[in-house]
């Protein structure tokens, strides 16, 4: 490489050539690297040729996308190869020279060599003439003289495969895939020839040859293997399928037989697949899962109405209807103080021991809990159920509510936790029910004044220091059942018509074990001896029993409250035409 005819020296590693006439005379240097910065020997001449004029930079300056030339000897690696050129030119346009990079034809033959197709196949470049351009043996297709390369016509190089492949192709229209006999024992090929005309520089053709034995032959004999074991392979597969359909007929039977019970609503039934088949045992898995939610489900909502839900054929809609319900508030008193003092996963433990007793004893007499609301309790009865009897139901319930009330109030007092007290408020009357929201999801539930005044009543109890209270419509459908104190006749914040409360005292069966005690019934009868002199107008008289009522029971807030009115009326007596109800200023 360069002027000199001498070697190299052994470290030579890079070479960098530079044709200058910076110095006024126009040179041709080249500057020898060990490594890069580390110059190990500089060779100068005079010039041989101008860059310039060779034909891959006049194809650069013709053509503005990137050039690729037609093979000739490089001048400074005397090895034969095409280059790949662009020009360069300023952002204003202006050209400024062009850019090439040398592809020997050596490098394209390693490459060729390496994409064959199996042990006889065989990649190889015609150029647009038809001349061999690149094959895997580089010295196939060329001839070099000096600075003088020839290319050999396809048809005449000494590989009688490329020169046979390129004739039959020529012969067949320039087909691009075809069948041939090629080489001395005429032996079939499969041949393609590919165009590289859509991208740039000259029209090159790349020629792929494969024996078809070799590529088609395994495929014929593993064709005929395959259809041999496949005849093996389908009986026993018919046996198989004999064997396996009995394993899974046999357990998805039974699987079918539960999911009926479960339609049904019997969860009471003991159920277990084991399967050696992963998808039917996943399958039984499935079931006995939905079985235990269904199980934990109906905790906390009536069995009944589960199995309405499960056995309904329909899909659930948005709806709603017009029909008498009773509907129970319950509230427990000072519940934000008392859960101050406790960590948060102490409230949670004891409100879920609390609404699980409070639902069990709800879900028993067929109310369902409508909602929670934080420690509150919103339950109904007669929907989605029809119950005839929905007010008895309401106050059987609500006295077992405020016997739970008693009995967990001790058990968290032994456990060192603070109590919880109850308030409830009970009414019955006609209400809007239904499935409520959107179309993604539903809230079953009751809307109308009579969800109102439930509520109204179960803060009433504050005003008059009572635990439950219930409206004159409850009084009025269950009063041959269950007794009942009559505390007084208000008219609630935000209403505008009076409501009679009341007090549930117990059921007048003695053996019901929600029954009144002596206790209670000898407090109802003194109070309704003042409340006697009370709606008489009585007051002075009224007031003085209030007070030797106070003495005897621990009714005291009904009591101070009753006192507190007479002493007004003494003072100031209400108009002739007073109706006797009392309108609340605080809920």
């Amino acid at each position: 490489m360069g002027p000199s005819t001498k070697p190299l020296p052994s470290d030579a590693k890079y070479a960098v050539r530079l044709l200058d006439d910076s110095s006024g005379e126009r040179a041709d240097s080249f500057i020898i690297y060990s490594d890069w910065g580390n110059v190990t020997q500089v060779l100068r001449g005079p010039p041989h040729y101008d860059p310039r004029q060779r034909p891959w930079y006049r194809n650069a300056r013709k053509n503005p996308d990137v050039s690729l030339s037609k093979a000739y000897v490089f001048a400074s690696s005397k090895l034969v190869g095409v280059t790949v050129s662009h020009r360069v030119e300023t952002q204003n346009g202006v050209e400024i020279g062009a850019v090439g990079a040398d592809i020997t034809l050596d490098t394209l033959s390693s490459f060729l060599k390496a994409a064959k197709i199996g042990d006889s196949g065989l990649v190889f470049i015609l150029d647009e003439d038809g001349r061999l351009l690149a094959h895997p043996d580089p010295n196939i297709g060329v001839r070099v003289d000096g600075d003088t390369v020839q290319l050999l016509s396809a048809t005449n190089v000494s590989d009688p495969l490329v020169s046979d492949a390129v004739k039959a192709w020529k012969s067949n229209g320039a087909q691009q895939l075809f069948e041939a006999p090629l080489g001395p024992n005429g032996d079939l090929y499969l041949t393609s020839f590919t165009s590289l005309s859509d991208g740039p520089g000259p029209n090159w053709t790349v020629a792929v040859i494969v024996l078809k034995d070799e590529l088609i032959g395994p495929l014929r004999n593993t064709s005929f293997q395959i259809l041999a074991a496949g005849g093996v392979f389908i009986l026993i597969a018919m046996f198989a399928i004999f064997i396996l359909s009995r394993k899974l007929t046999e357990p998805l039977q039974e699987i079918v037989s539960e999911t009926n019970r479960i339609r049904s609503f019997e969860l009471d039934h003991e159920f277990s697949i084991q399967s050696a088949i992963v998808e039917i045992d996943q399958l039984g898995q499935a079931v006995e899962t939905m079985k235990r939610s269904l199980r934990s489900f109906s905790i906390y909502v009536p069995k009944e109405l589960v199995r309405a839900i499960v056995s309904d054929a329909g899909e659930a809609a948005l709806g709603s209807r017009r029909q008498p319900l009773t509907l129970m508030f319950t509230d427990i008193r000072g519940f934000t103080n008392a859960s101050e003092a406790m960590s948060p996963e102490g409230v949670v433990t004891s409100l879920s021991q609390y609404f699980e007793r409070m639902s069990t004893a709800i879900h028993s007499t067929n109310g369902i809990v409508d909602k929670f609301i934080g420690d509150a309790i919103m339950a109904i009865w007669n929907a989605p159920l029809i119950d005839a009897n929905h007010v008895k139901h309401g106050c059987e319930t609500l006295l077992t509510c405020l016997k739970i009330d008693k009995t967990l109030a001790d058990e968290f007092v032994n456990a060192g936790v603070a109590p919880f007290f109850t308030r409830f408020g009970l009414h019955t009357g006609d209400a809007v029910v239904g499935n409520v929201g959107s179309s993604e999801r539903f809230q079953y539930s009751a809307f109308g004044n009579v969800v109102n005044i439930a509520a109204r009543l179960e803060s009433l109890n504050k005003t008059y220091g009572t635990q439950p209270l219930v409206s004159g419509e409850v009084v009025t459908e269950a009063e041959d059942t269950y007794v009942f104190r009559f505390l007084d006749k208000v008219v609630p914040v935000g209403a505008t018509h009076p409501i009679f409360i009341y007090e549930l005292i117990g059921a007048r069966d003695e053996n019901s074990p929600v029954a009144a005690t002596l206790e209670r019934l000898v407090q109802r009868t003194r109070w309704e001896d003042c409340r006697k002199l009370y709606d008489e107008h009585q007051w002075r008289d009224a007031r003085e029993a209030f007070i030797r009522y106070k003495e005897l029971f621990a009714d005291t807030v009904a009591a101070d409250l009753m006192i507190e009115r007479c002493d007004r009326f003494l003072e100031t007596p209400p108009p002739s035409d007073w109706d006797g109800a009392e309108w609340l200023n605080g809920k």
